[in-house]
């Protein structure tokens, strides 16, 4: 199994994800996003990304959303190996103390009712939107900040496996790709702001210029299909 659907599952069942040592050290700044919320989003958002990126490649005859959907698949899992290479040397800190289990960020989750986990990421979605200025809550109904929930993202991954390939699949693609890069700028643009670990910081203030062109990418290919591309 894929590290990061290991991560993933996990974090699906926890609410005290893991610690990193500068995270204990430093107090989380105003408006900031604590890192285990950063981690569930970005990781939660990049799988969504990836794996509707993955489908457009094999479902797609366009040759621009083919090219888009490979590049992406490389974005996304070249942005997980950073975050796993950074995240796995860390020591997880459990709730209540006492001495972590092995395995660094992963090994080191404790359970917890997954409706407490989702807590701690809807809140944290509600802060996003409020560093970055984005009004909460849209049309669709989704997360504060703009953000969609799990179970949205469920939906329109589930949409898009049941299309058949053709014009209506790529413009539904492509308004859903669109969707997920403007959530993962507010995600990492705002742990790039004020996130409390210096690496991750690093790496989310990295990724914001590739989410940037693909937005871009993605409102070029929306406009060309005849959908009314936003800002």
């Amino acid at each position: 199994m894929h590290r990061r659907d290991v991560l993933v599952s996990m974090l699906s069942a926890t609410a005290a994800l893991a610690v990193t040592r500068t995270a204990v050290a430093q107090p989380v700044p105003a408006g900031a996003v604590p890192t285990p919320a950063y981690l569930a989003m970005a990781t939660k958002g990049g799988l969504f990304l990836e794996n509707t990126a993955r489908d457009a490649y094999a479902k797609t005859g366009n040759p621009r959303v083919r090219r888009f959907a490979r590049a992406e698949v490389t974005e996304q899992v070249n942005l997980a190996d950073k975050i796993g290479a950074v995240t796995g040397g860390n020591v997880a800190v459990p709730v209540g103390g006492g001495r972590p289990e092995p395995g660094g960020l992963v090994g080191g989750l404790v359970a917890a009712p997954l409706a407490v986990a989702g807590g701690v990421a809807g809140a944290a979605a509600g802060t996003v939107g409020g560093v970055l200025g984005v009004p909460g809550g849209g049309p669709s109904g989704g997360m504060p900040g703009g953000m969609t929930t799990d179970e949205q993202k469920a939906q329109i991954q589930a949409q898009l496996s049941g299309l058949q390939g053709g014009p209506q699949y790529d413009a539904a693609f492509v308004n859903a790709s669109l969707q997920g890069h403007r959530e993962a700028l507010m995600i990492h643009g705002s742990y790039a702001q004020g996130g409390e670990d210096p690496a991750l910081r690093r790496i989310a203030r990295g990724a914001i210029p590739l989410i940037r062109l693909h937005i871009s990418q993605l409102s070029q290919m929306q406009r060309m299909m005849g959908g009314a591309a936003e800002g």
